[in-house]
């Protein structure tokens, strides 16, 4: 049994949802979120999932006409991805994917009011999207209980919003929440005052980013990420209760004593008053066994007995958690050395981590296509020269052997330096700006490097040794070997 946001869920129920997600879409995201905060094991996978990708990018121009234009576009469409903060935002929509299985933000480029000058409790408890009045870029997280996907325009969502959303609000509250969102979201609200049966809004695609993961295209939702290990969670959150129980049964130990019975059966030898008196001595000696340093004693009648009520402590000696833990990880794709690095060696936890990535990228992948949706058409609006972003397929595990592929690409091939320079987590466009304020201020002569075997003679290369202790080294400088002609 577990309990829930709404009394107890039954591992029957959940398997009733499990048979039919689409239905029971919004119980299992309910759940998925219980779990989320509850269970060790899928908040600690998920939180990995999340923070596995660097997120390097790159930004670029497929236009080969006109390189000055495309260079503005490029420059603006970075400009637009640093005022949304978009690295804040695929990890927050990483996180919606994995426990509910999908996320929804609205691309805002309106000016939003200044916020009043004093707020009450309610109204600051909300956070919001504050633009500023340079340039309004900004990513609104629509709420995911509240929204729909409806269908697809050129392979990308088209997402219906339910205005009943603001109904929850109260007064002040409504109104202040109102002003956050776009004009097309009040103005229709406002319609759907006057005739409740219009609660559904279609958002307009080039203005919404979705993201729906582990779910065929035509359905409407997508799954939580914990959807194949939820019963064993639930089991395993039982199992541990169950323990606890065993350890506060045993902990509330029960003593009693039986009085020595009289002539007569089912009555005592002792007198009432007797009676009292006994059993107050024995419990004011026991209630005082937490003080070591105390000696308590008491007498009691002859006949009488002590006994205790013991609890079955056989479930404290079962080892099942550990096989339970690793079912779960390994239900969420997570294999449970990768989590505690025990058990197994580097490689095969690089596998893992290497398949769980793939997984995590399939996700950027799709933030990525509406990021160059919504951005291309509401900024850059030049349909001649559509500017994209690309997100490195970069992990903390794999970054050292990327760094060593660009590399090779740019010394033995005809690779790019900036991808090279992205490979290693350092911006680009901050990297390059560096190197040309050195240039600029003429570090090469400034700050000559220290003199080394590389460094040290005008044509680069060891310094020659003129005193060598070397056997072979004499000889070759003896007999000239270092001057002879290479063959070709």
């Amino acid at each position: 049994m577990f309990i829930g946001d709404s009394g107890e869920i039954s591992n029957s129920q959940v398997k009733r949802w499990l048979k039919d997600p689409m239905l029971y879409h919004q119980e299992l995201r309910h759940l998925s979120r219980r779990m989320y905060t509850t269970n060790g094991v899928y908040t600690n996978v998920i939180d990995y999932m999340i923070s596995l990708p660097t997120l390097d990018s790159v930004v670029y121009s497929n236009n080969k006409n006109s390189h000055k234009k495309s260079k503005q576009n490029v420059e603006k469409y970075k400009t637009s991805l640093k005022k949304m903060r978009d690295k804040v935002v695929i990890r927050d929509a990483l996180r919606k994917s994995a426990i509910d299985g999908l996320a929804f933000y609205y691309f805002n480029t309106e000016l939003s009011p200044t916020l009043p000058s004093s707020l009450e409790d309610y109204d600051i408890s909300q956070i919001t999207e504050i633009n500023d009045f340079d340039f309004n870029c900004a990513l609104m997280p629509l709420p995911t209980d509240y929204c729909k996907i409806i269908g697809t325009l050129n392979s990308s969502y088209v997402v219906a919003f339910n205005l009943s959303y603001f109904d929850q609000f109260l007064s002040n509250g409504r109104s202040l929440k109102l002003k956050r969102y776009p004009q097309e979201i009040r103005k229709r609200y406002q319609e759907y005052r006057k005739d409740f049966t219009k609660k559904w809004l279609v958002l307009e695609n080039k203005k919404t980013v979705a993201v729906k993961v582990r779910a065929s295209i035509e359905e409407p939702y997508g799954r939580p990420l914990g959807l194949a290990a939820f019963i064993d969670m639930l089991y395993e959150d039982y199992f541990t209760e169950s323990k606890r129980g065993v350890l506060d049964d045993n902990n509330n130990l029960i003593i009693y004593q039986t009085f020595p019975e009289g002539d007569s059966k089912g009555s005592s030898s002792l007198t009432n008053t007797q009676q009292k008196d006994q059993h107050d001595n024995i419990r004011n000696a026991l209630f005082a066994r937490g003080n070591r340093k105390k000696v308590s004693f008491f007498s009691v009648a002859a006949g009488t007995k002590l006994d205790k009520v013991s609890a079955n402590v056989e479930l404290l000696k079962t080892n099942s958690e550990e096989a339970l833990i690793k079912k779960i990880a390994t239900d969420l794709g997570f294999a449970g050395s990768a989590l505690n690095g025990e058990g197994s060696n580097f490689t095969s936890q690089k596998t893992n981590l290497d398949l769980v990535a793939a997984e995590i990228f399939s996700w950027v992948e799709q933030l990525e296509s509406e990021f160059n949706k919504v951005i291309n058409y509401n900024i850059i609006q030049d349909p001649k020269d559509h500017i994209e972003v690309y997100y490195l397929p970069i992990t903390y595990i794999n970054r050292s052997e990327t760094i060593t592929n660009m590399k090779e690409l740019y010394t033995l091939g005809k690779g790019s330096l900036i991808a090279w320079i992205s490979a290693t987590g350092f911006r680009p466009d901050a990297y390059l700006a560096l190197m040309d304020y050195e240039i600029a201020e003429d570090f090469e002569e400034k700050y000559k490097p220290h003199l080394t075997s590389y460094t040290a003679t005008e044509d680069g290369g060891r310094p020659s040794n003129d005193n060598p202790t070397n056997e072979n080294t004499i000889k070759s400088k003896t007999n000239g070997t270092n001057n002879y002609p290479k063959k070709q």
